[in-house]
């Protein structure tokens, strides 16, 4: 379900190239591969795509599709075992994988530990999961982020660049920024392969340093003419307005421990987070053990019924945000996707009709398909975690310090 994703980003990244091409190896008929892609992605643009019948855990195999000349290798499967038998394969043709830098997708947070420390620096893992419970937390904090992520992983419009720019040595960050016209400058790359972002404005940039910054293409990211940094006033404390205080979580999945341990990191004491649960598609009473937070207060409410049922008893309290997570466990992911749907319209009906206040429904997607859908719903941001993870994927594939920018 990836790579049509990411063979369309390739083909948007590849549209300044004359030669571009993607091989893609599977073990799946030729003809229906081919057919998926033509159906997914309109237009291939410059980019030649070829599709190769294979198994990616035999060395033999890895040949057909000449992995040595690749620039990087992206590796999608839903086992991790298949993945790292695939890692060993391409090792044993390029053992230190001098030609291509390898961008995988992992599942399980111990293999991918593992992989980092066995495999180095050139292989790049992305866990699906762990993405989007973190940009689920902080789309609770801010209104639209999941909008401004998705627009900076793909590769339409604005993403970012890494240059180096040899006027800009010797001079301050806060000076660089100020020279750049079309482009936002959000930190540097330093000759030791460390990313700072938003370093202090008097950091001084030496000469191997990039820049890393926001712009629409790398045409644009030019730097201009230099001027005074002009000196700030004092700005005055203002206190700050208080958190969420109560937080609903309606549903439930693999995601909800690592969502609820990323807002424990910035929530007060006084938050609640009550977690509201089908005794049918999810065992309740093992939900709170598998939470691990140290600051918010937890409480678990088992619920048998419809989307408008569970509004109406979730509205027995005051609440300032809904988080809904589909039930991917035991449901389809459509049927998952259309129960969270019609609860993101209970809500936003009830918000509408009750004169709630200012409340924010985030939601988890499984299926991109669904988006449209989610906007009709009145959802203020919904996390599609395979779109996200696949996007991420073709941005690490075209550079891979990029990573180091996502992670912080």
């Amino acid at each position: 379900s990836r790579v049509p994703i990411i063979v369309s980003e390739l083909v948007l990244a590849n549209e300044s190239l004359r030669r571009g091409v993607v091989v893609i190896l599977a073990n799946e008929d030729k003809s229906v591969m081919e057919e998926d892609l033509r159906d997914q992605v309109p237009d291939f643009l410059t980019t030649r795509i070829v599709c190769r019948r294979g198994h990616t855990d035999l060395p033999a195999d890895l040949h057909l599709v000449n992995v040595g000349g690749a620039k990087s290798i992206i590796v999608v499967h839903e086992n991790d075992a298949k993945v790292v038998k695939t890692l060993l394969a391409v090792r044993s043709i390029d053992t230190a994988f001098e030609n291509a830098h390898l961008v995988v997708q992992m599942n399980s947070e111990s293999t991918q530990a593992s992989i980092r420390a066995l495999f180095g620096s050139r292989v790049v893992t992305v866990n699906s999961d762990h993405i989007a419970a973190e940009l689920t937390a902080q789309a609770c904090r801010q209104r639209g982020l999941s909008t401004v992520f998705r627009e900076l992983l793909d590769f339409d419009s604005d993403e970012v660049y890494f240059s180096r720019f040899p006027e800009v040595t010797g001079r301050t960050f806060a000076e660089a920024q100020l020279a750049f016209e079309d482009s936002a400058i959000m930190g540097r790359l330093t000759q030791d392969g460390v990313v700072e972002l938003n370093p202090a404005s008097g950091t001084i940039l030496l000469e191997q340093d990039e820049l890393i910054g926001i712009t629409s293409d790398d045409s644009t990211f030019l730097c201009g003419s230099f001027r005074t940094v002009p000196a700030l006033p004092p700005v005055p404390s203002v206190s700050q307005a208080a958190g969420p205080t109560r937080i609903l979580v309606v549903g439930w999945s693999v995601l909800g421990p690592r969502v609820l341990a990323e807002l424990d990191e910035f929530l007060s004491p006084e938050t609640v987070i009550e977690i509201i649960a089908d005794p049918d598609q999810v065992e309740v009473e093992q939900i709170e053990s598998s939470i691990s937070v140290n600051n918010v207060q937890i409480e678990v409410a088992p619920f048998r019924g419809g989307p408008e049922e569970v509004t109406a008893y979730a509205a027995r309290r005051h609440f300032d945000e809904v988080i809904v997570l589909g039930y991917r466990e035991r449901l389809s992911s459509d049927d998952a996707d259309a129960r969270t749907l019609l609860t993101l319209m209970a809500f936003n009906q009830l918000v509408d009709n009750h004169e709630l206040g200012d409340v924010r429904l985030v939601a988890e997607l499984l299926e991109s398909r669904h988006t449209p859908l989610a906007v009709a719903t009145g959802a203020d941001d919904f996390i599609v975690s395979v779109e996200l993870t696949s996007l991420l994927i073709a941005q690490l594939s075209e550079r891979q310090e990029l990573d180091l920018v996502f992670r912080d």
